[in-house]
């Protein structure tokens, strides 16, 4: 029955190969995994030496039956007769570190060694036996490699978990499993005849377990940084605050469009909850900031007020806030012109002040706090062109007369 196996291996030669299933019910049904395909199938009328731990023993078919070197893509199997049920022998491919071949003046030997075993085989067919030998040596250092590179990537995984855990640092360890798996695929591939597709179904369950990973490590980064934009909003530090919620706004939204895992999403509706929360009052203070200057009893607290609400908005805008607590940028463009010119109007108000203080003191202290004023005013509306104002330039020069009689005044009186 075997000679019909040994068929099959020659049409291999000839670019085919013969999965398990092709069998029907011939003697190799039992030994050959239903994911492995058949390659080789090298036959021998002697004995097969395995040595171990440096002791060899010859291991013979019995009668007139023959030994089998059965060659799939995972592994290399020696079986014995013609209705084996069990192998003799079995090496996965990766596990073979070196082949030779000595070619004889009457026979063929092939050497598969393994770092604690030898396998020594004569096989009948020397051009199976090359082609054999070759296949082995090129698909086995796929499978070596493969393995070598996953169980690196596993290390990295384990120290990447570990970090997510401690808090710490993780970025380099990502990128570290990353690349290794990168590498893997690279060893799945590089051979047009490897198993492509089962090499890579062991490289998917510890890219499986990355992406995990990475949700979770994600979710932590979205809680850190909430957690950042809440202290930085208690401190009202309006930079920190916007730049917190904008970030952690983006990563919920990215982490929405690439994660399928039901607790992970209740966790982000839980985090864009908080956002919104944090957004949300940090608008609200904005709004209660412009009512205190529409109600201050002069303009210096209007000013202040007015000034605490122009932060707010910018600090907004120069993150980028864009949907955040559902407020656009284009809302909060519309709400820092309406701030921008209430504040110009502030700070007129308070130079004019100022300045009548100044008349009625002769101070050019006075008159330098109403230029400071105007200057500013002047600023805003430069920088903002939808404000208006009165004509800055005069009444700044207006100014600068006086601060320069005044303090020739005072220089005089002195």
């Amino acid at each position: 029955m075997l000679n019909r196996i040994s068929e099959l291996s020659r049409k291999r030669l000839r670019g085919s190969t013969a999965a398990a299933s092709e069998l029907g019910t011939g003697p190799l049904e039992s030994l050959v995994d239903a994911d492995e395909t058949v390659q080789y199938v090298l036959t021998s009328a002697s004995g097969i030496e395995h040595t171990t731990d440096g002791r060899t023993t010859t291991i013979e078919p019995e009668g007139d039956h023959a030994a089998y070197a059965v060659v799939t893509d995972h592994r290399l199997c020696v079986v014995l007769g013609d209705d084996p049920t069990t192998a003799e022998i079995t090496v996965e491919l990766g596990a073979v570190e070196r082949t030779e071949r000595r070619d004889g003046l009457l026979s063929t030997t092939l050497v598969f060694r393994t770092d604690d075993a030898e396998i020594t085989f004569e096989p009948s067919d020397s051009e199976q036996a090359d082609a054999a030998e070759r296949y082995v040596d090129r698909v086995g250092s796929c499978w070596s490699d493969l393995d070598t590179t996953l169980d690196g990537a596993r290390d990295a995984l384990a120290e990447f978990e570990a970090a997510i855990e401690a808090g710490s640092e993780a970025d380099r360890l990502r990128q570290q499993v990353r690349s290794r798996l990168s590498k893997a695929h690279h060893c799945a591939t590089r051979a047009d005849d490897a198993p492509t597709a089962e090499m890579q179904a062991r490289i998917r369950p510890v890219e499986e377990r990355l992406e995990r990973l990475c949700r979770a490590a994600e979710t932590d980064e979205i809680e850190a940084l909430l957690d950042d934009g809440r202290e930085a909003a208690d401190a009202d530090e309006h930079e920190a605050t916007c730049d917190a919620l904008v970030a952690a706004h983006e990563a919920i939204t990215d982490a929405r469009g690439v994660v399928d895992d039901d607790e992970v999403q209740a966790r982000l509706d839980e985090f864009d909850r908080r956002c919104s929360d944090i957004a949300e009052t940090f608008l609200d203070d904005a709004e209660a900031a412009y009512h205190d200057a529409l109600g201050a009893d002069n303009p210096a607290a209007a000013v202040d007020a007015w000034d605490d609400a122009l932060g707010r908005y910018r600090a907004a805008l120069a993150a980028d806030w864009d949907g955040v607590g559902r407020v656009s940028a284009d809302a909060l463009r519309f709400q820092l012109a309406w701030v921008v010119q209430r504040l110009v109007d502030a700070l007129t108000e308070a130079a004019a002040e100022l300045e009548a203080e100044g008349d009625h003191h002769d101070d050019a202290d006075r008159y330098e706090a109403a230029l400071d004023r105007l200057e500013r005013a002047r600023t805003l509306a430069t920088e903002h062109p939808h404000a208006t104002g009165g004509a800055f330039d005069e009444r700044i020069e207006t100014l600068d007369e006086k601060i320069e009689r005044a303090q020739w005044q005072w220089g005089s009186a002195d």
